[in-house]
C-alpha cells in the first residue's frame, strides 16, 4: 500500500472515537451538505476538479469535490428543474438539460447557446469521451443525437415502441446504447446510426444504461429492482444483481471496471463486484430514494443526491474490501490484542490516549496487510 493510503488510514483512525476493534469506520462518509433547492442531477468535470451540480429550482453550480465550496454559481437557467449536466473533454464549456430545451454555457456562466428539438421534459445528456457528439433523451420514444461545437441535431434516433429516457455513448466512441420502456436495450453504431443489436432481460421500465470504460460492457438499471450486466460483443448475460428493494435509478462502473455502484428508491447504495457478480458492501445512510451519482475519476470515492436534498461524498474505504473477504481473520485479530480493549479500570486518561493513538496506528497497519492480501488475489 502507498504511504499516502496508510496515512490516511491513521488518520481516520485517530479522528475516531473509542469502539470495538473490529466495528467499521461509520458509514464511509467524507462529506454531506442539505440543499433548500434539491439536487436534481450531479457530474464530475473530465478530471475530477469540479463538482457540477444542477438544482429543482433551474440553477447549476460548479462546487470543489472535496469541501463543495461553490466555485461558479448560475441562477435561473431553466423555466425547471436541472435534469442533467455535462462537461466534454476540453472543459471549455458546460451543458444542462431542463425542461424541453438544452443550453450551453463557458466556464464563467455567460450563456452561449440553446438546443431546441425535444418536446418533452428532458431527462439525460451524455457528450461522447471525444467532445464531438452528445445524446439526449426526454419523454417519449426517440432519443436525438447532436453535432457538439457546431450545435447541430444530426438525427432523431427512432426504433423504440415505448418511452425511452435513458442513453449513453460508449467510451470507445462507437456505440450509442438506449434502454426503454418496452424493456428492450438497444445498440447502435454512432457512424451509420444502426440498430446493430437488441438485449432483453428487464420485466419493467429502464431508468438507466451505463458501459464500462473498455466499453465491453453495459449496465442496465431498472425498476424490477434489478442490475444486469451483458456482455456487448457476445450479446450475452453475465450477472443479474439482485439486493435493492425498490427501482434501482443510476449506475456507475468505477474508473478501472473493476466495480460497479448503484442507486436506489430503496435509499441505499450498493457496491458490486464486476468480475464475479457479488455484492462487496451496502451505504445506507440515506434518508430518500437516490436520484443521482457518479464515480470520482480516482476512484476513491462516490457522490450521490437523494430526494432529501442532500448531496453526499462516500468513501471507497479498504476496510470495505477487507470486511468483504477478511472479516473472519480480521476482526479475530483485532479481538485478541490487548491494545484495543476500552479503557481500562485504575487507567489515567492521559495513558488511555496514548494507548489509543498506538492503537490507531497498529489497526492500521492490519488493514494495511489484509488490504494489500486482497490487491495481490485480484490480480491473480
Amino acid at each position: 500500500m502507498h504511504m499516502k493510503l496508510m496515512q490516511t488510514l491513521l488518520l481516520l483512525l485517530l479522528l475516531s472515537t473509542t469502539i470495538p476493534a473490529w466495528s467499521q469506520y461509520d458509514s464511509y462518509i467524507l462529506k454531506r451538505e442539505v440543499y433548500k433547492a434539491n439536487l436534481t442531477s450531479i457530474n464530475l468535470s473530465p478530471d475530477g476538479n469540479l463538482l457540477l451540480t444542477g438544482y429543482q429550482d433551474g440553477s447549476f453550480r460548479l462546487l470543489d469535490p472535496e469541501t463543495f465550496e461553490v466555485k461558479l454559481a448560475v441562477e435561473n437557467v431553466h423555466f425547471k428543474a436541472v435534469n442533467a449536466i455535462d462537461m466534454p473533454p476540453k472543459m471549455d464549456f458546460i451543458l444542462t438539460a431542463g425542461h424541453n430545451t438544452i443550453k450551453l454555457w463557458d466556464i464563467t456562466g455567460k450563456h452561449l447557446a440553446n438546443w431546441n428539438a425535444h418536446a418533452t421534459t428532458i431527462w439525460n445528456v451524455e457528450i461522447s469521451n471525444d467532445g464531438n457528439y452528445a445524446v439526449s433523451s426526454a419523454f417519449n420514444k426517440t432519443f436525438l443525437l447532436w453535432d457538439v461545437y457546431n450545435s447541430v441535431l444530426l438525427e432523431r434516433m427512432q426504433g423504440h415502441k415505448d418511452v425511452t429516457m435513458s442513453v449513453s455513448i460508449s467510451p470507445d466512441n462507437r456505440w450509442i446504447a438506449s434502454g426503454s420502456n418496452d424493456l428492450t436495450i438497444k445498440i447502435w453504431n454512432i457512424e451509420t446510426l444502426q440498430v446493430v443489436k437488441t438485449l432483453h432481460g428487464p420485466t419493467q421500465d429502464i431508468y438507466d444504461v451505463e458501459f464500462s470504460p473498455d466499453s465491453r460492457l453495459l449496465a442496465v438499471a431498472s425498476k424490477d429492482k434489478t442490475i444486469r450486466i451483458y456482455d456487448i460483443t457476445d450479446e450475452k448475460l453475465i450477472h443479474l444483481l439482485k439486493g435493492h428493494r425498490d427501482m434501482v435509478m443510476e449506475v456507475a462502473f468505477s474508473p478501472d471496471g473493476r466495480y460497479l455502484v448503484s442507486g436506489s428508491a430503496d435509499h441505499s447504495l450498493m457496491l458490486w463486484d464486476v468480475v464475479s457478480g457479488e455484492r462487496i458492501h451496502q451505504y445506507l445512510d440515506n434518508e430518500e430514494a437516490v436520484l443521482d451519482l457518479v464515480y470520482h475519476p480516482d476512484g476513491k470515492s462516490i457522490y450521490s443526491i437523494s430526494f432529501a436534498g442532500d448531496l453526499t461524498r462516500w468513501e471507497v474505504h479498504p476496510e470495505i474490501f477487507v470486511l468483504k473477504y477478511f472479516d473472519k481473520p480480521y476482526r479475530e485479530e483485532l479481538s485478541s490484542d490487548p491494545i484495543f480493549e476500552p479503557r481500562r479500570k485504575g487507567e489515567s486518561k492521559k495513558d488511555f490516549l496514548v494507548r489509543e493513538q498506538e492503537a490507531a496506528l497498529k489497526k492500521a497497519t492490519i488493514l494495511e496487510r489484509f488490504y494489500n492480501q486482497y490487491l495481490t488475489e485480484l490480480e491473480k
